[in-house]
Parts: C-alpha cells; structure tokens; sequence
C-alpha cells in the first residue's frame, strides 16, 4: 500500500486537488502552508485567486482548526498541525464551516505536514552528516564550534540566535565560545558562575529546558549579577524573544559546556522537538571537544617525545664529550629554564658552587631524605611558605643507592616537558656519576696494588723510590687504619658498598689536612688508609681526629664501623708492620662485636686472643667455672669469691672486707675451690691460668655460658 510519504508532489497535489473538486466544484480556492504562522507559502490554488497570504487575528500558535469570513464572498480555514505547522484554505465564496468539516480537511491536508516534516528531517540528518564530517575533519575546535552551531540553527525553521558556553575550571565561570546571529561582544565579557543564570542553573542541572513563559525564565534568569546583566543587555535587546531553548553538553561523563537559542518574534514557536534536535547538535558538540582533546593530548605527547629526544641527544652528547658533571648541570638548567642546583654525593661537590647556599640543603639532610623515600614516588615536592619558591628534589640513584641530587626552585608546579627534562637529565647523571664511581674504583685498585708493593717490597731501594713517590722517607712517621662496614652495609650488595667507600674515602680527603692522607681506598667491604703523622701533631692527636670524624659520619649516614688502628711508626717496615697491627686491631673488634674504633696498642694482653676461636676461649672459661657449680650451696659463693679474690690481686684481708665475710670463711672458700679444681694458688702456673679465666669471664661475657 503506498504511503503520502511515498507519494511525489504532483502525484500528492493531484489526489488534493481532486478531493477538492468533489466538495467544491467550480468554486476557486487556494491553499497556503505556514512554519512559523507568519510567513506562508501558497501549495495549491484554482481559478483566479487573489494571491495574498493569510493572516490570523487570534491568539497564536492556533490549537483548533478554525474559520472566519474574510468577506462576503471568500472564507478563510485554519488547520493547525504538530510543530507550529498551519495549512489555510480559502474558499471564494461564503461557507459556514462545521466542526466535522474542518477535522475532515485537515485529514485532507494531513499529507502536506507529513512532506513538511520529513523535509525537515531530511534537512536536518544532512545537516547532522556535515557536522559529522567536521567532527572528523576540522582540527580547529573554535572553528569547528562555530560550524557546528550554525547548523544547529539552519535545521530550525524559525529566526533564531545561538550562543556556545564552555566552562573554564581555572576561573570556575562559563565563557562564550561560539555565537550564531547579531549577538554583540558585550557577551564576549560575560563570566558566569555554575548556577547563575539560565547558563549557569542549566550547567549545574544537567537536563535541557524549554522556555515559553516569562514565569519560568524569571525563575533561572534572577540571580545574575548586575555586571553580567549589563554585558547581557549591550550584546542584544531581548524584547523580541519568544522562546529559549538551553542545552547542556557533556563530555566524558562531566558538564562542560551549555548551548543556547534564543527564538525571535512574536510567537513563541518552540517545541519539545527542537529541544530533541537541538540535543542531536549537543551530542555532536560533545564528540568534537572529546576528539580536540585527545588530538591536543596525542599533539602534546608527540611533542614531548619529540623534546625528549632533543634533551636526550644534547645531554648524551656532552657526556660522550667527557665535558663532565657540571655541563651535563649546565645544559638541563638551560633545558627546564630555571636555577637547578646539583650535588655530587661520589665528590660531596655542589654545581654551581654557591648552589649549597640557594638550597638550603647539606648532603647529610639530602641522604636522609633519600632512605625516607619509598619508590616510586622519589620526587620530593615542597611548596613555599607565603613568598618562597617551590622546591622540587630529585634523587640521582643507582642500585637503590643515592648518588647525588637535584634542587629546582621556582613559581608553580613543573610542567610534562620540564619534567620529561628531569627525567633524561637524572639518567644522564646517573651514568655521569656511575662512570665516575667506576673510574674511583679503578683508582682504588691501582691503588691497593701499589699498597701491597710497599707492603711487601723486598728490595731497599726499590721501597724508598716508591714510597718517595707519595711523600714518605725513612724518618717519616705513618699509621695504618683499617675499617670495615658492620651491620647493615655487610648485608648490602657490592655496588652499594662500593659507593659508601668513595663516598666515605671523598669525605675523609676533604676534612683532612693536605697530604696527611697520601694513601685511601676501598676494597669490597674494607677500606685501607695510610696515614703520614706530621712532626707537629701530639700523641694520639691524629687518631682522635679520625676516630671523631668516624662517629659523626656514621651517624649522618646511618654506617656503623668495625675498625683498627696500628702504631705510629717509621722506617722500611713501618708500613707492613702497622697494617698487621691494624688488621689484629680490627679482628679483635668484630670477635667482641665492638663496632668503633680501636688502637692497637690499647688492645693489651687481648693480642694473645685475637684470633683465638671463640670455642677454645669458651672451653678454657669452662674448665674452671663449671666444677664450682655443682658445689651444694655453694656454687654462687664459690665463683664470685674467686672472682673478687683475683680482681683484689690475691689480697686476703681486701677480698673478705669486699664479700663482707670473716677472713676465716674466705681461707675455707679458698681451700674448697683448690681442692674442687685440683690447684693451689701457690703455683704460679695454677695462679696464672685462674687469673685468664677471671679475665676472660670479665672482658668477654659472650663467650663462656651463662
């Protein structure tokens, strides 16, 4: 069955035309449509009509069909239809149209609002398509809004003007983005708030409105304020608007932007149909924001992958050019453009020198900073109090251990590509500082070897020119020390310990005094210094210095050490000589678990135990203690007589007043413990071996059981 939608124009005008004849016979008519109730279109006409359009009296927009006699001789039939759609016919003759004849002519005419309709559909599915084809093809979004918004309008049949709001969260106020008809700037000033005004209550809202009544725009447009009211009034007076139409749009899920039309006239000719087309156009705005986006975010990205590369190449290059630590400092300053300061933690240097003094910083807060920190999150962001500048610390880091760091001070936050420079910079860096670290730890070997050629060289002559070398001759004195990380750097990994050596070594070389140190190196977890005492130093003068730096350091870098120091000596076996002393000095000091420093000549008799093992000791100690035990009622008495007796050097009368026992029940004591350990005091054999485990009870509570 064919449909009036099926039908061609002159197939539709030829079945009106005949229905027509059929009521009206010879009678003229013409037959008018109209959009808008004021601009009409004749569509069918017979004999010789007047040709003048129709016009309506009443109230608009017409709800009924209604009649009324132009003349005596002519009737005019208004037919209104859905979307202010209105055919007249008028009759040249006079008729008294009843009800049951006007619903029947707008049957009649029905298939005219039908071809209306869907050329304004058509019309607006075209225009839909162009502004699909922008969406995808324009880049520029401002050019694109505008686009977008003048076909918004050409799909409406009515005298419109059209405005595009884009909320700003920077300002937190909506702004004009694009305009469509004789709006002036003034508009271009307006800032409004989410929730003020028409703009505002519809961003906040979330849901299109139409406005037909003065009530309901009195209730959105009220709380504007008297600034943006007056921009309002100077771009346009709104006398002549009818009907507003406002749309919200959002992208990503959130609010962003507010569409507005504003109808002019005399009607208000606007329908839930428009809202619904002008929400299609929203949609299309909503597409074209998200695109810009992500082109703007996918542009950005390639030009910081693009810079990056740059930052890369030119940093790179310098330390291919062996230019050095400053340079590589230098240029990513120029880079990021703002003062950057750099601390070397391998040679405790600063770049630019009076960087220290702009920062603020030592090198001990820097690496405390650093063991606080948890990755990945190694940038360190502190924002200034009142007028001070923001402080951004970036840790240069190797094998988890911190090797230096970068201070930025500026207004602001960083931005993407300041922060890629960091990025490439730190690397850069840390290769910088790795291969300085690499070149020490060559050093450091070169080094041990000519240490062990002093130590162990045979020839005379051969020992002096070599010592000569570094400043020593035969009436030099020199000190060996020994150090060695204790708990937790032993449980550390190579290259971390390698790094507390040079670091450790760097900052001994600048505290001391200029050629006092001529020898300095580490070793997996030891490290050797040679030391030259000068004339003018007191005894023990030089190992209290070092033995105070030790302390300071450690406890600012959380290092705790085992360490040993030999004699003071001079001459051709000075060197080996106060090694092996210290290196007994250090033994002792792990076997006690003592983590500080020792001289040598302070162990005393304990040389005899230094590298006794710990079971023989344990053995011996029991040997005497563990038969006292058993003693009934004794036990206690007997080990803390014996005890006293030695530390009183074998003096009766003190031991008993100590013990607070009469002398004569010290003497049975005496008697009783000779007799359980099958010794005499007398001997001096016994009387030695009793006075050790005494000692050894005492200085080495660890190793005998308790």
């Amino acid at each position: 069955m064919k449909t009036y939608i099926d039908m061609g124009a002159a197939e539709l005008k030829g079945i009106v035309h005949g229905i027509l004849y059929e009521r009206l016979r010879d009678c003229d008519y013409e037959v008018w449509i109209s959009r808008n109730w004021s601009d009409w279109t004749i569509i069918e006409s017979r004999g010789n009509a007047g040709g003048e359009p129709p016009f309506f009296h009443k109230m608009l927009p017409l709800q009924q069909p209604e009649y009324v006699l132009e003349s005596a001789d002519c009737t005019l039939a208004f037919l209104p239809y859905d979307n202010n759609v209105c055919i007249a016919v008028r009759v040249f003759k006079s008729w008294n149209f009843t009800v049951e004849e006007l619903v029947s002519l707008s049957s009649w005419f029905s298939p005219y609002y039908t071809e209306v309709i869907a050329k304004k559909h058509q019309r607006a599915l075209n225009e839909m398509m162009n502004s699909i084809r922008d969406v995808t093809q324009l880049l520029d979004l401002n050019e694109l809004l505008s686009r977008i918004l003048v076909s918004a309008l050409s799909v409406i049949p009515y005298e419109c003007i059209g405005v595009l709001w884009r909320y700003d969260p920077v300002t937190d106020a909506l702004t004009v983005k694009a305009r469509a008809g004789e709006m002036g700037e003034g508009m271009m000033k307006m800032k409004l708030k989410p929730g003020e005004g028409i703009i505002g209550k519809t961003f906040l809202r979330g849901e299109p409105r139409l406005y037909k009544s003065m009530t309901m725009l009195e209730e959105d447009f009220g709380n504007m304020t008297e600034e943006n009211k007056h921009h309002l009034y100077t771009a346009y007076d709104f006398e002549n608007i009818c009907s507003i139409i406002s749309v919200p749009i959002q992208v990503e899920g959130q609010p962003e932007c507010v569409l507005i039309v504003y109808q002019k006239g005399t009607v208000p000719l606007f329908t839930d149909s428009d809202v619904r087309l002008l929400q299609s156009f929203a949609d299309q705005v909503s597409i074209a924001i998200t695109n810009a986006k992500l082109y703007e975010h996918l542009s950005k990205q390639n030009e910081t992958l693009i810079k990056r590369d740059e930052i890369h190449s030119s940093l790179m290059q310098l330390s291919l050019q062996n230019r050095g630590v400053g340079s590589i400092v230098g240029e990513l300053t120029r880079v990021v453009g703002v003062p950057i300061a750099f601390v070397d933690f391998i040679d405790n240097e600063w770049y630019p020198k009076h960087g220290k003094e702009a920062a603020g910083w030592n090198s001990e807060e820097l690496r405390k900073l650093y063991r606080s920190l948890r990755p990945p999150n190694y940038l360190t962001h502190m924002e200034g109090e009142g007028k001070q500048p923001h402080q951004y610390l970036f840790p240069i880091a190797s094998a988890n251990e911190c090797l230096g760091y970068l201070i930025i001070q500026m207004e602001g936050e960083l931005d993407a590509l300041q922060l890629v420079a960091l990025e490439q910079g730190s690397s850069i860096l840390a290769l910088e500082l790795m291969r300085k670290q690499s070149v020490v730890e060559f050093y450091f070997k070169k080094t041990h070897q000519f240490f062990n050629d002093l130590r162990f060289s045979k020839d005379t002559e051969d020992y002096w020119e070599k010592s000569g070398e570094i400043g020593i001759s035969a009436s030099t004195s020199v000190v060996v020390g020994l150090l060695e990380f204790a708990e937790p750097a032993n449980s550390a990994n190579p290259s971390t310990l390698n790094t507390l050596s040079v670091q450790l070594v760097s900052s001994l070389r600048e505290r001391m005094t200029s050629g006092i140190m001529p020898i300095a190196f580490g070793i997996e977890r030891r490290i050797t210094l040679l030391f030259v005492v000068p004339e003018a130093y007191k005894p023990g003068e030089l190992e209290k210095k070092l033995m105070t730096f030790l302390q300071v350091w450690g406890h600012k870098n959380s290092v705790r050490f085992f360490g040993g120091l030999g004699s003071v000596r001079s001459g051709r076996d000075a060197i080996n000589t106060s090694y092996q002393e210290a290196d007994k000095a250090l033994a002792y000091q792990k076997t006690r678990g003592e983590q500080n420093l020792i001289r040598y000549t302070d162990i005393g008799v304990n040389r005899l135990f230094i590298r006794q093992p710990a079971e023989d000791l344990n053995a011996f100690i029991a040997e005497v203690f563990e038969p006292l035990r058993p003693a009934k009622g004794n036990a206690g008495a007997l080990e803390e007589t014996l005890i006293t007796y030695m530390a009183c050097g074998g003096s009766a009368a003190q031991t008993a007043a100590a013990l607070h026992i009469h002398i004569n029940t010290l003497y049975q004591r005496i008697h009783k413990i000779e007799e359980i350990l099958g010794m005499s005091f007398n001997n001096q054999e016994h009387l030695l071996q009793l006075q050790l485990a005494c000692y050894l009870r005492q200085t080495l509570p660890k190793a005998h059981p308790q």
